[in-house]
């Protein structure tokens, strides 16, 4: 007898015998028991997951010569051994006709089946018509077999098996009943693996029965026939083939998951070299970009999996070794990482179906994974922007502090607000040298009107604009408790008053600013970084114009953008803070570039940094010496603004 594939030699004769449809075969039993025969079925699902293979079951169960119920049928189950149930398991039956709907679509088959279907079975009790790949016929033909379908003779029974029931018109579907036929778990199909196994005497190890499971992908005959592969291929021990996980690995050209599990590990620890060196070996080992992308998609929908439901989750469809090893990557990243992963190496995997360099595309891909890690969520980055109207320090006030605020009963004109002296601060606060700056809420061109006014009346304080009055909903600038202690930047300026106050007010506040000299920042700043090696960008600040207004300072550079960029690095930035914070200038310092001359002067009338001669031994007074800048200068009448080093770095 000729050699028959495990899928057809173990295919199932009884509903009870079909793995992952419990659903189906119950209810087809239940309406056989009932006798509710339906003339048309639709049967709809995942490739060999038993969609055929039920409607010849269903077929011998409606024309099996014994009755339900009696010896040697007690069940809906078919007899297995009359004539009828032996010819439709043999395929030879003449009332059980298959149609192979792939080839025989058009409208003259249908006619001539329609034709034949008004004839009496010639021996059953019903024909029986199973329609493979029913989705293949044209809308032409199903229209010519829609007034049979809907309407057949009782003797008559349609059955359609189907991969996309959507392109069956719903007119045919809604004469039918549709069962739609779910993908087969794994275990259920590594148990009917272990069972053929033991059957067709093939030792094989737990890994090897479960990679040969995954591959099935839940359709039970690629499964099967993947064994079936991988026996012929098994080196024989004793008569008995044996299969282990390597020789099936190399059998279906894939590679361990360990592989992959170590590409996670380096992606995690940002290590692009060494991801590009393991995807280079197993691309020279001769392995397929588009084979290996697609295991790797694989593997990260199962870490995702893991992260989602944990190592026992139904979601896995693994090993328990291959969960614990997905477990194991999934807790290297976030759920919000291994989305991103994913979806970047599905659109890597649809690349390469149509790319000619797909090593290329591949390795991107790759390197696209490790990238992603140095991203910054959008969440982070929003909250460590500064609030509008606060700053960094997180105070209302440029002080950095809380905002305290008084309420005061009578409005003082800004040219007669007494200044707050050291004696009538609040406890705490610090004395300055600076002048007292007024703050107003009503900003700087209101403050100057109101002067004007205080100016012509004297006798009497001038009456409050209506576009100047402070609406009676709660501002920052106020509170609706008594008096309360002031930070050192703020001082009151008016009488302090915890009555209730009138519909129009104008609260009056002072601030001052932190004490430091702008020569000796200058100096410090410039030191630390010729301390750390950062000659350039010390030459560069000492030479700058350092500027000074309302607490803040500017240092204005003369080069381009670009050189700035590249000489005050991240590194450089850091020291320039570092040496701010010792000198007790806590504000950030902002070095902008005034190449072209254009740099506008900052608030108000700022105080600047005298210039600084170049420092003895420096890069500016190295240039400064030298006999050709020294006479381009006097051909040239001109000066040195900055100097660069770009001369490599002396052996120590």
């Amino acid at each position: 007898m000729a050699y028959l594939v495990l899928a057809r030699k173990y295919r199932p004769q009884f509903f009870s015998d079909v793995a992952g449809q419990d659903h189906v075969t119950r209810t087809l039993m239940n309406a056989l028991s009932q006798g509710r025969i339906a003339h048309g079925y639709i049967f709809s699902g995942h490739r060999g997951i038993g969609k055929t293979t039920i409607a010849r079951i269903l077929a011998m169960a409606l024309n099996c010569r014994n009755a339900i119920g009696s010896a040697q049928r007690p069940t809906a189950e078919p007899c297995g051994v009359c004539e009828s149930c032996t010819e439709i398991r043999a395929g030879n039956a003449v009332d059980v006709i298959e149609i192979d709907a792939a080839t025989n679509r058009g409208i003259d088959e249908i006619r001539e089946l329609r034709d034949a279907a008004r004839y009496r079975p010639a021996r059953d009790r019903y024909k029986i018509y199973i329609l493979d790949e029913a989705h293949q016929i044209t809308d032409a033909a199903f229209n010519a077999l829609l007034k049979t379908l809907e309407e057949p003779p009782d003797h008559v029974v349609f059955m359609m098996a189907t991969t996309q029931p959507e392109d069956i018109p719903q007119t045919i579907r809604s004469r039918c009943q549709h069962f739609s036929f779910h993908a087969v778990k794994f275990d259920d199909i590594l148990e009917q693996l272990r069972t053929i196994a033991a059957q067709e005497n093939v030792t094989a190890t737990p890994a090897a029965l479960a990679l040969l499971a995954e591959a099935g992908d839940g359709s039970m005959r690629d499964a099967l026939s993947i064994m079936d592969q991988a026996i012929a291929s098994a080196p024989v021990t004793g008569d008995q083939p044996h299969l282990d996980a390597p020789q099936i690995l190399e059998l279906m050209g894939s590679v361990p998951n360990t592989v992959f599990e170590r590409l996670m590990e380096a992606i995690s620890e940002n290590q692009s070299a060494t991801v590009i060196e393991e995807i280079n070996r197993l691309l020279n080992a001769g392995n397929s970009p588009a084979q290996l992308a697609r295991q790797f998609v694989r593997y990260l929908r199962n870490c995702l999996m893991a992260r989602l439901g944990g190592e026992s989750s139904e979601l896995l469809q693994i090993s328990p070794d291959e969960r614990a090893r997905a477990a194991r990557s999934a807790m290297l990243f976030s759920e919000e990482d291994l989305t991103r992963f994913l979806d970047v190496m599905l659109r890597t995997f649809d690349q390469l179906n149509y790319r000619q360099e797909q090593r290329f595309h591949l390795e991107l891909g790759l390197l696209k994974l490790v990238h992603l890690q140095r991203l910054l969520p959008v969440e982070q980055f929003l909250s460590q922007l500064p609030v509008p109207g606060k700053t960094p320090g997180g105070g209302g006030l440029p002080g950095g502090g809380p905002v305290r605020t008084l309420r005061s009963t009578s409005p003082a004109p800004p040219s007669q607000a007494p200044t707050a002296s050291p004696s009538s601060q609040q406890p705490g606060a610090k004395a300055n040298s600076l002048p007292a700056v007024p703050f107003s809420p009503f900003g700087a061109e209101t403050d100057r009107k109101m002067e004007d006014q205080a100016a012509k009346s004297e006798s009497s304080p001038p009456p409050v604009p209506a576009a100047m009055s402070v609406p009676r909903a709660p501002t920052p600038l106020e509170v609706t408790s008594s008096a309360v202690e002031m930070p050192d930047a703020v001082a009151l300026a008016g009488p302090v008053s915890t009555e209730s106050e009138p519909e129009n007010r104008v609260v009056q506040v002072e601030r001052t600013l932190p004490t430091f000299d702008l020569d000796t920042l200058r100096d410090a700043v410039s030191n630390a970084l010729e301390a750390a090696g950062h000659h350039t960008a010390a030459a560069l600040l000492s030479n700058g114009n350092w500027l000074e207004a309302d607490g803040n300072v500017r240092v204005e550079v003369r080069i381009k953008q670009t050189m700035l960029g590249l000489t005050m690095n991240a590194e450089a930035e850091k020291i320039v803070k570092t040496a701010a914070r010792e000198t007790g200038f806590t504000r950030p310092i902002s070095i902008i570039s005034a190449a072209n001359g254009d740099a506008t002067p900052a608030n108000g009338s700022p105080r600047t940094a005298a210039k600084r001669p170049a420092a003895a031994g420096s890069v500016q007074s190295e240039a400064l010496a030298h006999p050709l800048v020294k006479q381009a200068l006097e051909l040239f009448n001109g000066e040195v603004r900055s100097v660069l080093d770009l001369r490599e770095k002396r052996n120590g």
